[in-house]
């Protein structure tokens, strides 16, 4: 019996529609040009160099490597969109979906050209071009450099084996100052995203006149750092190395330290894990979506270094831009226990910071300058008047010993006590209806304490007045806190 024949139509996409979407996956900056970097070192090349122009009208990025270059029928096909994932490949090779080089260099640029030259010394061109598929309406790519390109070529020496990518009609970067603090900027990025191949030598990456030295986001050498160790992990063919670091307290860090560990958003944005794919960091800090995980002030410290091999990017969930991955569900369990471990251990870190120092019998008490007090569920902090200092300014108002006294009071607040306060308990705050606010009877008492010596002069006494109707919680009682500042004798009465 002969099988029936299908009823079909050939749909296919429009192409300036479907270009134009490609150019809405997601990428920034450092994300585009970190694509490109990965194709470098596909391509066996120790030395890139990221140079730009950003003169109105003329703007122009160019990512130049000293690779094993491509022939013509290589850059034919590297410049086609797409291939199948699931296609094996080579162990250097960092992409997997063909779309990087297009998608990565079209987001940022409408124009994209790419010169190869191989061993042989022949070389290749391909152009895409956004604004020409939209007037042929059909998917062309150019086959030959055009004049301007070829000079840039020039410009950047472009005359060795190798590859040069260059970006133009760069709309999505801007010109003049914006395009070269945008093009610095992502030189961060890519320190740490190839921070393991800066380190080991195996690759050089410039901007500009800058060569961009490793950003170590561990801090390993430094003495506080708590190594936990490598675990390996297997699962589905394939085994994971994860190694769990708890960062030192921010204050035992240098200012170059600290910037070291930071990045967009800080030290807050950047825990958790940081998975590497080939010794290329995919995701720099997060809790790869697993349940009870967040980001929090007091566990900012935890990071956990997280290898997968190449080649197990469906099973990890990792998206065309290699930004965001997802664990396979069987690993979870034991990536949780890991996890919370290292975030209870950088909650550690800052109690034992905040906690007042034990007698050991062979020193005198210390004095802590200010007093944390549990009442109504909520914690209050008042300054200790025993100690030294402050008792000293009460016993001998000098304008030195008040003075000395508030810079005690200023450079001794309990910051990380009171973040660790908030974020613990930020999900068991009491509705606003159901709050104990202070009754009437302390917050007169509270403000005839604070009234005691009242300037004489009327308008001195005024200007308080208004400052203290502004504030909580005396602004609950207007009239009340006018009458006492009227009551309340003056310092020269």
């Amino acid at each position: 019996m002969q099988g029936r024949v299908r009823a079909e139509e050939r749909l296919d996409p429009y192409a300036e529609d479907l270009i134009e979407s490609l150019r809405a996956f997601g990428y920034d900056l450092p994300t585009a040009l970190a694509d490109l970097v990965d194709n470098s070192i596909a391509a066996r090349a120790k030395n890139v160099h990221i140079s730009f122009c950003s003169d109105p009208g003329q703007t122009w990025v160019a990512i130049v490597d000293d690779g094993t270059g491509m022939s013509e029928p290589e850059l034919h096909a590297a410049m086609r969109f797409a291939r199948n994932p699931r296609h094996q490949r080579a162990d250097g090779d960092l992409g997997r979906f063909g779309l990087g080089l297009k998608t990565a260099s079209l987001s940022q640029a409408r124009m994209l050209t790419v010169l190869s030259r191989n061993a042989a010394g022949s070389l290749a061109a391909r152009t895409w071009d956004i604004d020409y598929i939209a007037e042929r309406k059909e998917w062309l790519v150019l086959t030959q450099p055009d004049p301007e390109v070829l000079r840039i070529a020039d410009q950047i020496s472009f005359t060795g084996q190798g590859t040069a990518i260059i970006w133009r009609k760069t709309d999505k970067l801007g010109d003049g100052r914006t395009l070269s603090r945008r093009v610095s900027e992502a030189g961060r990025e890519l320190a740490l995203t190839f921070h393991r191949f800066l380190a080991s030598g195996r690759l050089n990456l410039q901007i500009g006149r800058q060569v961009l030295a490793p950003l170590d986001p561990y801090l390993r050498r430094h003495p506080a750092t708590q190594d936990r160790g490598v675990e390996e992990l297997a699962t589905s063919g394939h085994s994971i190395r994860v190694n769990p670091v708890v960062l030192p307290h921010p204050s035992r860090l240098t200012k170059k330290e600290a910037t070291l560990v930071s990045g967009p958003g800080g030290m807050l944005a950047r825990q958790g894990f940081y998975v590497y794919r080939g010794d290329r960091l995919v995701v720099a800090g997060s809790w790869l979506g697993l349940a009870g995980m967040h980001k929090s002030a007091p566990t900012r410290l935890a990071r956990l270094a997280l290898e997968i091999p190449p080649g197990v990017d469906l099973a990890w969930a990792v998206d065309v831009r290699k930004s965001t991955v997802h664990p396979p569900v069987q690993l979870e369990p034991r990536l949780i226990e890991l996890a919370e471990d290292a975030r209870a251990r950088s909650e550690k870190v800052f109690t034992h910071r905040g906690a007042p120092a034990r007698n050991n019998g062979k020193r005198s008490r210390v004095e802590p300058v200010w007093h944390q007090v549990r009442r109504l569920g909520q914690s209050e902090y008042s300054i200790n008047r025993e100690h030294p200092l402050v008792a000293a300014a009460f016993s001998n108002p000098s304008d030195k010993a008040i003075e000395g006294a508030l810079r005690l009071i200023e450079t001794t607040l309990p910051r990380e006590l009171i973040v660790q306060e908030i974020a613990n308990h930020v999900t068991e705050q009491t509705p606003e209806r159901e709050r104990v606010e202070p009754d009437t009877e302390e917050v007169l008492a509270m403000l005839r304490s604070l009234l005691t010596g009242l300037p004489s002069d009327l308008a001195d006494r005024t200007a308080l007045a208004d400052a203290l109707l502004k504030s909580e919680p005396f602004c609950r009682h207007p009239g009340l806190v006018k009458d006492i500042i009227e009551q309340v004798p003056s310092e020269e009465a």
